[in-house]
């Protein structure tokens, strides 16, 4: 930055790229912690941002299936299922108890790539949303060094999510040969964001009210995009990316309506 605007980005082994406009898509808290440079003069912005918490983390378990997929159940359909019938909430006590909502797809059947040879392979995916607080024990913890107690917890975690599968396909169960489990420290990890959010900031009354998680920041020169600026998921991580070019050029506005 020099005078309060943005000319560019510099990487962690120093290296710089030149810009009069940088748009940030990993996040508006993970944002404000990492990429900004010290004595930007913005404080009360950064401020707001970080007074929103983190939303909702999860599991997923991966799963590989061979065999007679589609006569054993398997569709090319998303799966939203409630064991508990309860919609608004998350599994806080995991490894225990009943996971209340889970997605499950099948990926691999939707792609009209996928090859799955003689032995009929196919992959599919458990998403269970979760709290930070599962597995927050470990955090500071490298990976590999988390011990026998977080390993004896994650094969809990995934005992739990197959049986749950099995409830609901039980012929689908039988034809699983493979499943490894990933844990909010994992998304963490990967992509960088606090406590696993993958849905990025807390959708709270305050978040979206506020102003401070606009496309146009206060820096000139310096914008935000994806879901933090306006709603979470793919969905809003598009319309983000898109109001985001529109404030940068407003011309695409009328590329899209032209389109």
């Amino acid at each position: 930055m020099e005078d309060g605007v943005v000319t560019g980005v510099e990487t962690a082994n120093g290296e710089k790229f030149s810009a009069k406009r940088i748009v940030s898509n990993i996040g508006a808290r993970e944002t404000v912690d990492r990429l900004l440079p010290d004595g930007h003069g913005h404080d009360d912005w950064v401020n707001e941002i970080r007074s929103i918490g983190p939303n909702i983390c999860h599991y997923s378990l991966f799963l590989g299936f061979e065999g007679d997929v589609e006569a054993a159940g398997m569709t090319k359909s998303n799966h939203w299922l409630y064991p508990t019938g309860e919609v608004d909430a998350i599994w806080t006590d995991a490894p225990v108890g009943t996971p209340q909502g889970m997605f499950v797809s099948f990926a691999s059947l939707k792609d009209p790539a996928h090859d799955p040879g003689p032995q009929k392979k196919y992959a599919g995916e458990i998403m269970v949303w979760s709290d930070w607080s599962t597995v927050e024990q470990w955090a500071g913890v490298p990976p590999g060094e988390r011990g026998d107690d977080y390993q004896s917890f994650k094969q809990q975690v995934a005992e739990n999510l197959l049986s749950q599968f099995a409830n609901y396909f039980p012929r689908l169960a039988e034809l699983i040969v493979f499943h490894e489990l990933s844990t909010p420290l994992a998304t963490a990890s990967i992509t960088g964001h606090r406590m696993g959010s993958f849905y990025g900031l807390d959708v709270t009354p305050r978040r979206v009210m506020t102003d401070a998680l606009r496309m146009k920041t206060p820096i000139d020169g310096f914008y935000l995009t994806g879901q933090d600026v306006l709603s979470p998921g793919i969905p809003g991580a598009f319309w983000g990316g898109f109001l985001c070019a529109g404030s940068i050029d407003p011309k695409v506005f009328m590329s899209m309506r032209a389109s």
